[in-house]
């Protein structure tokens, strides 16, 4: 979990299909008004997995068939209380219980709107508090340190495989039902991962840690908020309460009203959209039609710049587990080397739209070399 660049928290791995985003995708906690005072005093809040739906931290069905057939080959031994060793069985309890001790924040990647999620997650009465990724990454809970972040990839439960090695790693993914979440997701650690039993046999109850609920996860509120997002129909009433509770915590983000209800707020900044947690079919075909959607239904008298950002792994350039991210922007795009993530050894490639014409693709060191080596490949001779 350590990372080339020592500004950096160690929040993920560097070979993990789990990733972040890029540092300037945007990011948003979607909210009910009547939490929004107690998540400024007090912090954003993380719910325990055992409160989530029964698939948390949970291994695909594939995935634990392989336990089993490995576990099969240690049952013939023996242990020295006389029980048959049972692996899969202990590796799958202490799973179970490790729901537990992990405490999920879940946010929602873009700047996308919709109304189902604004009426499960805010209530249909309240807020988004939008950011970016590297200002959650330096702002919430900035001392602590068994703290992960990741971009949630969905999978079919009872076709693909999960990853089981490190236990956290499993709540960076979930069911494909949930893939209209387009989830990023803090995950915290309250009392450690449950002792594997091998003997096949129940752990004593009390062995069960009395953790609560949820936790908190401190910010510094006035650097972390870029803006707040009204609810769709917002009125005049809760459009002051909201400004009147962030005036009261010395927050100084401006207040916008939902682009369902007027998009023209939404216009005169940036839009962000992340493809590639839901590529279920492998499919280049999929990335290829969101990037052309996103660049043909960009209103060229409105946005002047669109960068494409893909993300993948070091040598990992393959359709499943390829990220894209694409920004419009009114005008003074970033830098494409501050998408960030080199200090991982992710590949970048950026490319750049402007008033409807391609400019060019930077490519960060890994991507450059990755690209230098498949063109030798192809060309042996040479």
């Amino acid at each position: 979990m350590t990372s080339g660049d020592p500004s950096r928290r160690p929040v993920t791995g560097k070979d993990t299909e789990w990733m972040i985003p890029s540092d300037q995708m945007i990011v948003r906690r979607y909210k009910p008004l009547r939490h929004f005072a107690d998540t400024l005093e007090n912090g954003f809040r993380a719910g325990q997995a055992e409160g989530y739906e029964e698939r948390e931290g949970q291994a695909s069905e594939p995935a634990r068939e392989q336990e089993g057939q490995r576990s099969e080959r240690t049952e013939s031994m023996i242990l020295n209380n006389g029980e048959e060793m049972d692996l899969a069985s202990g590796i799958e309890q202490a799973r179970e219980a490790a729901r537990e001790n992990y405490y999920a924040s879940c946010w929602r990647l873009g700047t996308d709107e919709d109304p189902e999620i604004w009426e499960m997650y805010a209530d249909g009465r309240g807020v988004a508090i939008e950011t970016t990724y590297r200002q959650i990454e330096e702002f919430i809970a900035p001392d602590q340190e068994d703290l992960y972040m990741g971009i949630v990839r969905y999978l079919d439960y009872e076709e693909e495989f999960t990853p089981t090695g490190i236990p956290y790693v499993l709540y960076f993914y979930k069911h494909r039902t949930f893939d209209s979440e387009q989830e990023f997701r803090l995950l915290t650690n309250r009392g450690g991962n449950p002792i594997i039993r091998t003997d096949g046999q129940e752990m004593p109850p009390e062995s069960r840690p009395d953790n609560p609920s949820h936790v908190n996860l401190s910010a510094n509120m006035d650097t972390l908020i870029n803006r707040v997002i009204l609810s769709p129909g917002a009125d005049d009433e809760l459009r002051a309460e909201v400004e009147e509770t962030l005036d009261e915590h010395d927050v100084s983000a401006p207040v916008v009203p939902s682009r369902l209800d007027d998009p023209a707020p939404h216009h005169e900044t940036y839009d962000t959209e992340l493809g590639g947690a839901a590529n279920y079919e492998a499919s280049e075909e999929y990335l290829d039609d969101l990037i052309d959607r996103f660049v043909g239904e960009t209103d060229w008298d409105v946005w002047n710049t669109v960068d494409v950002i893909q993300l993948n792994q070091r040598e990992k350039l393959h359709p499943r587990t390829v990220f894209v991210e694409c920004f419009r922007y009114v005008d003074d795009p970033p830098d494409r080397s501050e998408y960030g993530q080199e200090h991982l050894n992710y590949e970048v490639r950026a490319h750049r739209v402007v008033d409807g014409e391609y400019q060019d693709t930077f490519l960060n060191d890994p991507a450059e070399e990755t690209d230098e080596e498949l063109v030798e490949a192809d060309n042996p001779s040479e």
